[in-house]
């Protein structure tokens, strides 16, 4: 058996002892429609709501934004060192290869002949060599009347 309570708080009693086609009575009540009706405060509630979570999504496109740019900076970045790396290899084995060249072409036998023949550069004396041993990375020079 279930009880039902009406608006004029009256008890109903279904089972076998009420009849099927008596049904409760319903009356106007002011104080239930005044309960159910929302207060414009909360209206504003989820006006506040809906405002702070708009401002929250603009906020985190803009974030989403900069950071793609940020990373295709980077990426941009890192593709050019890789280009000034390659093109430093380039360069180094450039200037390599023209020192091996160069070092390779130089004839030291026509160098001493020139030198001797068409400069008049001898070999020097024994007396004309002069030793010195420095502790540090100074220089000496030596200053004569010859």
């Amino acid at each position: 058996m279930a009880d039902y309570r009406n608006v004029n708080r009256e008890y109903y009693e279904f089972g076998s002892v009420a009849r099927n086609s008596v049904a409760p009575e319903r009356r106007y009540d002011p104080e239930y429609e005044r309960k159910s009706v929302r207060h414009p405060k909360s209206r504003s509630f989820s006006v506040l709501g809906f405002a702070i979570a708009g401002i929250a999504f603009v906020i985190f496109a803009i974030s989403m934004v900069n950071y793609v740019q940020l990373q295709s900076e980077l990426t941009a970045k890192i593709k050019s060192v890789a280009n000034k790396q390659i093109e430093l290899n380039n360069l180094k084995s450039y200037n390599d290869e023209h020192l091996a060249r160069i070092t390779g072409s130089v004839d030291l036998e026509s160098i001493e002949s020139i030198a001797r023949g068409e400069l008049g550069m001898t070999y020097a004396s024994e007396g004309q060599v002069i030793t010195y041993e420095s502790a540090g990375n100074d220089y000496m020079r030596k200053a004569d009347g010859n």
